[in-house]
């Protein structure tokens, strides 16, 4: 089974008691151990290097060895998931391992809070179709003419099929009573007044990537700008101007940004350009990177997503 291009290969094989023996856990050694799944879960190998280092991977072990894998990496909506690829081993499909891969991603997302799961597979396959929607994923949409020699995909028939397009499907983790229908939603923004207002724009929006919203210009005698921080519908707001003096930095006054992962953290390091500072909390130290603003406030970014 897979998020892509595996489930054209799984043939259903039922063992005695297999899943007795699989244990599922993260896998924490290199990814090239696993280029056999990674293979089996999609058939353009150019695409699976775009994405194989990329989030965690949940593994399905029988003793020492991997069985199959599951990867999870941040979805195209910040607080959404997305399986990325989904594999079990030939000689183990038809035993329910990968039914055990997905309700432990589902559980491990919901101990996070995340809003959804979401998967993308072949429209052509409905047997991983019903796969997906026996564990309660729903349609979400179409993309056509994904899976096309251009992208690296050879052509393949499913039962008479032309593999061409994609289907996305998607799970809510919410539970009811936390759902935007049974709850009430809160904003926030969170200002902080500068004497750097151009320089803080650049770090933050052209360096940290927030999203710049809007902003006004002499507004009862303030500058301003509002920035998205990604995936949380959080803003922060910087002003400028009103005749009195700005805050003072402190060592333990932060800004934690939870990236998706530690290349994610490398790629906003190189774009601020400067060199990271030493934080006053030795937790930070040792699990982020630290750097500061132009005001000398300290922003922390952490090189995976936030568990609560």
């Amino acid at each position: 089974l897979s998020a892509d291009l595996a489930p054209l290969r799984c043939r259903q094989r039922r063992s005695r008691n297999v899943t007795a023996m699989v244990r599922i856990d993260w896998f924490d050694g290199p990814r090239a151990a696993l280029s056999g799944l990674f293979a089996l879960a999609d058939d353009a190998p150019v695409q699976v290097q775009r994405y194989r280092q990329l989030g965690r991977v949940l593994a399905a072990w029988d003793g020492p060895t991997v069985v199959g894998h599951l990867q999870l990496i941040t979805a195209e909506r910040g607080d959404d998931v997305e399986v990325k690829s989904l594999a079990v081993r030939e000689d183990r499909q038809g035993a329910g391992i990968g039914r055990m891969l997905v309700e432990r991603a589902i559980s491990a997302c919901r101990e996070q809070n995340r809003s959804a799961l979401v998967v993308a597979t072949a429209a052509a396959d409905t047997r991983v179709l019903r796969f997906y929607q026996r564990l309660g994923f729903r349609f979400l949409r179409v993309e056509r003419d994904v899976f096309t020699p251009q992208a690296g995909y050879p052509r393949v028939d499913i039962d008479g099929v032309p593999l061409r397009d994609r289907v996305w499907l998607s799970l809510d983790l919410q539970p009811p009573e936390r759902s935007p229908a049974h709850a009430r939603a809160v904003g926030l923004r969170v200002a902080r007044h500068t004497d750097h207002l151009d320089e803080l724009i650049r770090f933050y929006r052209d360096g940290l990537g927030l999203r710049e919203l809007g902003g006004f210009r002499n507004h009862d005698g303030y500058d301003g700008v509002f920035l998205e921080i990604p995936g949380t519908g959080a803003h922060l707001e910087l002003t400028t101007g009103g005749g009195h003096g700005v805050p003072v930095p402190h060592p333990d006054s932060l800004l934690v940004l939870y990236l998706p992962d530690a290349e994610a953290v490398r790629v906003v390091a190189a774009r601020l350009g400067a060199a990271p500072v030493i934080p006053a909390n030795p937790y930070w130290r040792e699990h982020a990177i630290t750097f500061a603003d132009p005001d000398g406030f300290h922003v922390v970014l952490v090189g995976e997503p936030w568990r609560a």
